[in-house]
C-alpha cells in the first residue's frame, strides 16, 4: 500500500510537467493504476487548483503536422500528445479524420524519451469498395428529401384525355460549364421549372392520364468517386460524385411528385446513359423503394439499355442513342421481348438522347426522335465544336387511337 497523502502531494508537484502516467508512475515508484487512482482523487478535490488541468491533460497536443493531397484524396498526419491512442477511433478523433469520408490505411504510435507519445496516421478518401451497408443505412436514416404535397387536379369533361412523355434528357447535373452558369441551385430550379411549366401548359389543353418519364439518359455527369464516366473518362465537375447523387435523388422525387399532381399515373423508365450507367441504376432502384407505397407510380428499371412500352396504339422504344441510331427500329422489331409489341402497334417510335440536339427522322414508317438537352457546353464540347445547340425540354402527347397529337417545347 502507498502512503496516499504523501504520494498525492508528490504527484501534485509533478503534474505541471505535463507528462504521461507511465512517467509519473516511474518517478513515484508506483503502478500506473495507482497513478490513475490518485488522479481521480485530485479531480474530485473541491477547489483543487489542479483539477482543471487534469480534466484536459489527457487530451493535450503539443505538436501537430498534417499533409493533405486533395487530388489523390490522401491525408498524412503526425501528432505528439501526452496520451497514447488506444484504437482507430481514438486516432481518428485525435487527428481529426472524418471516418464517414476517409478510411485509415496505416498508423503507428510510440513513446518518446520525454514520456510523451507520437502517432502517425495515413488515410485515404473512401472509394466505392470501402463503403459498407452501415454507411448506406446511415445515409438513408439522415436523408430527408423535399416533399411536394400531392393534390390531384380534377378532370375536365370538356377536354380530351391523352398520355404524355416528359423528356428532360442529358441533364448532366454536375457538369462544369465552360462559359455558362455553374450555380447548382439554379440548375435545380431549372429542372423543376421545366417539369412544372410543361405539365401546366399541357393540362390547360388536355386531361393527362399517364406520364412516361425517362430518367438517366446522362442525368448524372459522372459515375464514380474519381469523377469519371462509366468508361473511365475524366470529367470537369462542380460537385463530388456522392453530392451529385444525393441532390439528384431529391430532385427526381420532387419532379415525379409534380407530375403526379397533373396526372393519374407516372411510369418512370430507366434509360442507362454512357456517363452514369451504374449510378443511374442505383438511383432508379432507390426511387422505386421510395415510391413503393404509391400505387400511381410505376417503374421500368432493369439494367438493359433498351426499354419499350405502348401508349394506346403507339409503340415507343427507348435507347440512350450512343450507337448507330438508324439500326434501332430493326433492333426493336426483332427483339425477343419487344418485337411482338412493335408489330402489333399501329405507330412505332424510337426515342434517344446522347447528342444534345434535336433531330427527327423516319425509317420505314418508324420515327426516330433524338431529344434536345438543357445542358450547356463543357471543355470537350467547346474544343470539339459541338456548340450552339438549342437547349430545351419536350413534352409529347399521345391519343390512345390517333397516336401523337401534340408536342410542347420549353427552351432556355
Amino acid at each position: 500500500m502507498i502512503n496516499s497523502s504523501e504520494t498525492l502531494n508528490e504527484l501534485k508537484k509533478l503534474i505541471h510537467w505535463k507528462k504521461s502516467k507511465k512517467f509519473y508512475a516511474k518517478k513515484l515508484e508506483i503502478t500506473e493504476e495507482e497513478v490513475s487512482e490518485l488522479l481521480k482523487e485530485l479531480r474530485n478535490t473541491e477547489n483543487s487548483e489542479d483539477s482543471n488541468f487534469f480534466k484536459n491533460a489527457d487530451k493535450e497536443v503539443s505538436e501537430s503536422v498534417k499533409k493533405v493531397n486533395i487530388g489523390k484524396g490522401i491525408v498524412e498526419s503526425t501528432i505528439t500528445s501526452n496520451f497514447e491512442p488506444k484504437n482507430d477511433l481514438d486516432l481518428a478523433e485525435l487527428h481529426k479524420i472524418n471516418l464517414d469520408e476517409y478510411i485509415i490505411t496505416n498508423y503507428w504510435s510510440k513513446m518518446l524519451p520525454s514520456g510523451k507519445f507520437t502517432s502517425s496516421i495515413f488515410s485515404k478518401r473512401k472509394g466505392p469498395s470501402d463503403y459498407t451497408a452501415e454507411d448506406f443505412s446511415k445515409f438513408l436514416k439522415n436523408y430527408k428529401p423535399n416533399k411536394v404535397e400531392i393534390n390531384k387536379t380534377k378532370l375536365d369533361s370538356g377536354k380530351d384525355t391523352i398520355d404524355v412523355e416528359l423528356s428532360i434528357s442529358d441533364f448532366h447535373l454536375a457538369k462544369r460549364y465552360i462559359e455558362g452558369n455553374n450555380d447548382i441551385n439554379k440548375r435545380v430550379k431549372l429542372f423543376h421549372d421545366m417539369t412544372k411549366d410543361l405539365m401546366v401548359k399541357t393540362s390547360k389543353v388536355y386531361n393527362i392520364d399517364t406520364v412516361v418519364f425517362p430518367i438517366s439518359n446522362d442525368f448524372f455527369h459522372t459515375d464514380n468517386y474519381q469523377n469519371q464516366t462509366t468508361q473511365g473518362t475524366p470529367q470537369d465537375t462542380i460537385m463530388e460524385y456522392d453530392s451529385e447523387y444525393e441532390l439528384g435523388f431529391s430532385m427526381l422525387i420532387d419532379s415525379i411528385n409534380i407530375q403526379r399532381t397533373y396526372s393519374n399515373k407516372v411510369i418512370v423508365v430507366l434509360v442507362p446513359g454512357n456517363h452514369d450507367k451504374t449510378k443511374s441504376f442505383y438511383l432508379a432502384h432507390a426511387l422505386d423503394i421510395y415510391f413503393s407505397d404509391d400505387k400511381d407510380v410505376e417503374f421500368l428499371r432493369d439494367s438493359s439499355p433498351v426499354k419499350a412500352l405502348t401508349l394506346g396504339n403507339t409503340f415507343i422504344g427507348y435507347h440512350h442513342g450512343n450507337c448507330k441510331i438508324e439500326s434501332l427500329p430493326l433492333l426493336f422489331a426483332t427483339h425477343s421481348i419487344w418485337g411482338k409489341m412493335f408489330g402489333n402497334s399501329k405507330y412505332q417510335e424510337v426515342h434517344t438522347g446522347d447528342k444534345h440536339h434535336y433531330m427527327a427522322k423516319e425509317i420505314k414508317g418508324c420515327r426516330i426522335q433524338q431529344m434536345p438537352s438543357l445542358s450547356d457546353a463543357d471543355r470537350w464540347h467547346r474544343d470539339s465544336g459541338y456548340v450552339h445547340s438549342v437547349r430545351a425540354a419536350l413534352l409529347l402527347g399521345y391519343d390512345k387511337k390517333e397516336g401523337k397529337v401534340c408536342e410542347f417545347e420549353k427552351r432556355i
